[in-house]
């Protein structure tokens, strides 16, 4: 092999080299990015709940309302919807997922702040690990408690604009969206989607739930 060849297949190999290592430093950075974020608003709701201005007893609504208002503006309550519905969404026109979006919004947060409320602030938050699959990203974490007991939480990500806004939140290897698709699938083959849409009213009136979730466009 001449001079010259032994240069480019050199310089062939080192080029190939470099551009792993930025490939690679690459996606460690968009794992930080997407890490950082979560952990911003797990600070921020962490913040809200153990703030002692909101301990009393008068104040507890205030709390969960602002709680409330932080999980509306952080999740993506439409790809949520979208995915919880799975091969029924299809089916639907604009009006009707735009009004289950609403629905399906107004259940979760409420469900998901009481979650929050009531246990967040006792725990100790661990960052264990970032997995990315192209627009998707996986962020593993562990709650703590403070008797030491370990609830392994797994936030599923999508990339929205510059914000990495979560679909799906996996709490010991049970997903919220799949146990919600599970349910309504079952509703819908079983009776109906209008049965669905019914019950689903039914139960936010029995909690007097407003509407949240009108997040996002169809």
């Amino acid at each position: 092999m001449s001079g010259a060849m032994r240069l480019t297949v050199r310089t062939g190999v080192l080029s190939g080299a470099i551009a792993v290592v930025w490939l690679v430093f690459a996606a460690f950075a968009l794992a930080s990015e997407t890490t950082d974020q979560v952990k911003t608003e797990l600070d921020h709701l962490t913040g809200i709940v153990k703030d002692p201005a909101l301990q009393e007893k008068a104040k507890e609504e205030a709390r969960k309302s602002m709680v409330k208002g932080r999980i509306v503006r952080w999740f993506d309550l439409q790809e949520m919807a979208r995915r919880s519905l799975a091969s029924h969404w299809a089916k639907r026109s604009v009006e009707q997922r735009k009004d289950f979006v609403e629905l399906f919004g107004d259940l979760f947060v409420e469900s998901y702040t009481t979650l929050v409320v009531d246990h967040l602030g006792d725990q100790q938050v661990t960052y264990l690990s970032e997995k990315i699959d192209g627009r998707d990203t996986i962020v593993s974490t562990k709650f703590l408690s403070k008797r030491n007991e370990p609830t392994f939480v797994d936030f599923a990500l999508l990339r929205r604009g510059s914000a990495w806004v979560p679909y799906d939140v996996v709490i010991d290897e049970v997903s919220i969206v799949g146990n919600y698709r599970t349910q309504f699938d079952k509703v819908i083959r079983d009776k109906s989607y209008e049965d669905l849409v019914k019950k689903m009213r039914l139960k936010r009136e029995a909690e007097e739930l407003g509407s949240t979730a009108k997040k996002g466009s169809m």
